[in-house]
């Protein structure tokens, strides 16, 4: 799998991208016009990357910086419906920590899960996203309870060698 930098193509082929299937239903805006990438772009100190496999946009993964000289990022990640349970959720969001950890120079990275996403929650657990705390946030006039999620440089190095 490819990760770069996304591009206005990109962004043109992520919104025309299938609807979610009812389990991940909550989650379709993200990838709609004014979704995760009309809310990232252009903001300061975030890059968006999109994930191709043989070619095909697969995902794509948010990183956004609290501020210039923070060392700690927000992640997001969304995959293509077509590719859901297929792996590439694991692999997106290990490259991504990469890129945040060692080209970024990032100490910690951080997340907000639904508590209703079992599946989200343990693809971040198994990268080694430890829960820190729970809060609830409104998405599309909404009240959703979420899990917080981060890990650190430190963890995740361990875990690259181990």
């Amino acid at each position: 799998m490819n990760l770069r930098e996304i591009n206005e193509q990109d962004i043109a082929i992520i919104k025309s991208w299938p609807a979610y299937p009812e389990e991940f239903k909550d989650l379709d805006y993200a990838l709609r016009d004014s979704g995760w990438i009309d809310e990232y772009l252009g903001k300061e100190s975030t890059r968006i990357y999109i994930a191709e496999e043989s070619g095909v946009a697969v995902g794509f993964t948010i990183l956004s910086k609290d501020s210039a000289t923070s060392r700690q990022a927000e992640f997001r990640i969304a995959l293509n419906p077509d590719y859901l349970g297929q792996g590439f959720g694991n692999k997106l969001t290990r490259m991504a920590l990469e890129k945040g950890f060692q080209e970024l120079g990032l100490q910690r990275i951080y997340l907000v899960v639904r508590k209703s996403n079992p599946r989200a929650r343990r693809l971040y657990e198994n990268c080694g996203f430890m829960r820190t705390g729970e809060c609830r946030k409104e998405i599309q006039g909404i009240i959703v309870d979420l899990f917080e999620m981060a890990i650190e440089k430190e963890t995740f190095e361990r875990r690259m060698i181990g």
